[in-house]
Formats: C-alpha cells, structure tokens, sequence
C-alpha cells in the first residue's frame, strides 16, 4: 500500500497512538519502509557542545529563524560554510540514540517490525515536512496534540502545520 511512511514521534499520547496506528498500516505490508522521526530543540543530538557558538552559526537549526529570511548560515566550528546537505544538517543520527526513539524501537521491536529511527533538529513541523520530501515518504502520520484555544493560538499545533505544508499525504491520528 505505501512505500515509505515517516512517523513523527515525541513521546506525547498522539504520537504513542499514531505509532500503535503505524503497527496496524505496516502489519499487513512487508514491503514498507518504516522511518521514525524525533525532532528536538536541541542543537547538536551527538556531539559534544562546544562552549561558544557564534549566534550565525545556530541559525539554521535553532527554532524561530527561517532560511528564506536569514540564508544558509551554517558555519562549522573551523569557520568554513557546510556545502553538502549532509553537512548542514549534520544532527541527523541514522541509530536510536534519543531516548524517545528507543522507546519507539522497543514498542515496534515485539512486532517484527523494522525502522530508520532519525533525530533532528529545529522547527517541528518545518523539518518533518522537508524530511518527508528528503526521504521521498508517501505518507507522514503525527499525532494530534489536542490543544486547544489560547494555548493553540499561541503555540500553534504541529500537526495543523504539517498538514498545511507538507506536499505528501497526512494521517493526523487523535
């Protein structure tokens, strides 16, 4: 049925319940490729923190700052402009070395069922729906947040968000 599904896991009761959803879609289907996606605030998900950054150098990782006002800012620790994709984004950690992702290979583990597990960082939704494109998924399923009046005014609701900007299908689970 799909090809590759990214599932957008937090440890929050929507993704608990979009990760039980994502079991009963891939049940049936040995041929679909699982990714799971955990996205943080954090700047650096494996390597040790240096004790200065330059403010520029955060810039394309840190939530609130948008590439299509300040450019491509990443800068590595010797000064040079990252070129590849690989290097902007170089958070990006191919094992389950967050603890949520390895809560979520241990539920999924039980049932047979394999997963890229993949920690980044910045913006939720920005980067779920660029990940999505990157990995060409046909299908992102999120959990609901249920917020709900001044909080989801303020805040916002990722989910809302992903469905608003991602160019592949959907599933909100509640």
């Amino acid at each position: 049925m799909y090809k590759h599904i990214l599932l957008a896991y937090d440890e929050t009761d929507g993704s608990k319940k979009a990760l039980d959803e994502v079991q009963k879609l891939i049940k049936g289907s040995i041929d679909t490729q699982l990714t799971v996606l955990h996205i943080s605030d954090e700047k650096v998900a494996n390597e040790s923190h240096d004790n200065y950054t330059p403010t520029h150098a955060l810039a394309d990782t840190s939530p609130g700052f948008d590439n299509n006002y300040m450019g491509n800012l990443s800068v590595s620790p010797d000064n040079k402009v990252h070129t590849t994709e690989e290097e902007r984004h170089e958070i990006k950690t191919p094992s389950s070395t967050h603890h949520f992702l390895k809560n979520a290979k241990e539920k999924l583990s039980p049932y047979g069922i394999e997963a890229n597990y993949i920690h980044l960082s910045g913006s939720e939704a920005k980067r779920i729906c660029e990940y999505a494109k990157e990995i060409q998924a046909d299908l992102v399923v999120v959990g609901s947040s249920r917020k709900s009046g001044m909080k989801k005014w303020v805040l916002g609701s990722v989910s809302e968000k992903v469905t608003q900007n991602c160019e592949t299908s959907v599933l909100v689970v509640k």
